[in-house]
């Protein structure tokens, strides 16, 4: 393989951790889509299953940097069981901070780049980070006001910037914070933490595939519950997947500079807006037969409702919708990201739209 100057070309190698994530098989399908080159950069992706790489184990993290000598790793491992990890805290911090901090150790030895993967839960919610919110006035198109965020008040709420206080609520947003924190005090500039929110996609376990089993399921006129007064930004797998090997290929990434991102679709909704949009766009694309009454309910009822049954639910950021404006502007004038993901700077509701056709296209 050459370079456009007949030089031999590099490929960059890159190890994936949680290959059973649904980032992690949305990074090898992205990837796969666009023959293994982005930027004109080649690359070599190692997927490694928690079986291959205990990230919370060092000689584990060890061996496997021995083996696949990576350029790049792309961490996608973490302990996602929000409320389970409020029992099983020393479990949730060993693998959402010490396994990032492992990873960056080894790095730090070996000269790896690493890409970690933090969260919206960070953050509460609460006044002194609402107090931080990019606003935004300026004049808009008729087509942008159409998929923005407008308020009542007329201002577009463009999500928490990277400034805004992390003030996690949960034991799953601490022991992220603490990981990420760990990354960027080890690598520093070869380090890039992306916080994402509310992701879904083709594969795994997600709100959307959750939704759309529900309303496949529910006996006729039962309503479905769905929380209204948590606010954020939900994303599409793939689409971050594409901004990770855009940034990985991208000249920038060996420069100074920032080195924690915010990424999600663009403009913000509730859970239950969400479900809305999400039964919406199915009956169109007839992956549902049809409707169901979908009801809004508060965050105080609905954990109620789960302690009658038994569970105990961890507390939720009140508002995390995350302002992407950072990483937008860190890969202005990059075009491939906008051929290669034409969704990637979109409304949150197309980047839906695209999700559904895939999901209805495999047969899913």
């Amino acid at each position: 393989m050459y370079a456009p100057n007949g030089e031999p070309e590099s490929t960059v190698t890159v190890l994936l951790t949680g290959t059973d994530s649904q980032l992690s098989k949305a990074l090898i399908r992205v990837l796969a889509k666009a023959d293994y080159r982005f930027d004109g950069r080649a690359f070599r992706a190692h997927a490694l299953s928690h079986a291959q790489l205990d990230i919370g184990d060092k000689q584990s993290v060890a061996a496997a940097f021995a083996h696949v000598k990576p350029d790049w790793v792309i961490n996608c491992a973490a302990y996602n069981a929000v409320d389970r990890a409020e029992t099983a805290a020393d479990e949730a911090y060993r693998v959402n901070s010490l396994g990032p901090e492992l990873l960056a150790s080894e790095c730090a030895l070996t000269g790896a780049r690493l890409v970690h993967i933090s969260s919206d839960y960070v953050f509460s919610g609460e006044p002194a980070e609402a107090s931080e919110l990019a606003l935004n006035q300026n004049s808009l198109t008729d087509s942008s006001l159409s998929n923005s965020g407008l308020t009542e008040s007329g201002l577009i709420e463009r999500g928490l910037t990277e400034s805004a206080t992390p003030a996690p609520l949960s034991v799953y947003g601490k022991s992220k914070l603490t990981g990420e924190q760990a990354v960027l005090r080890i690598l520093a500039e070869h380090a890039m933490v992306i916080r994402t929110a509310w992701l879904y996609g083709v594969d795994g376990h997600n709100f959307v595939k959750t939704m759309l089993r529900l309303m496949a399921t529910m006996p006729d006129g039962q309503p479905l519950s769905v929380i209204n007064d948590q606010i954020g930004s939900p994303t599409w797998a793939d689409a971050l997947a594409h901004l990770i090997w855009q940034l990985i290929a991208s000249p920038l990434n060996a420069s100074g500079g920032p080195r924690l991102f915010h990424y999600a679709g663009q403009g913000q909704c509730s859970w239950y807006e969400f479900a809305l949009e999400i039964q919406r766009q199915a009956l169109a694309l007839k992956l549902l037969d049809k409707a169901v009454p979908i009801t809004a309910i508060d965050s105080l009822s609905y954990a109620a409702k789960a302690l009658e049954k038994g569970n105990k639910l961890a507390p939720r950021p009140s508002y995390s919708a995350l302002n992407s404006d950072r990483v937008h502007q860190r890969l202005t004038g990059q075009n491939p990201a906008s051929t290669h993901c034409p969704e990637l700077w979109h409304d949150w509701r197309w980047q839906l739209k695209a999700m559904l056709e895939d999901y209805a296209e495999k047969g899913l």
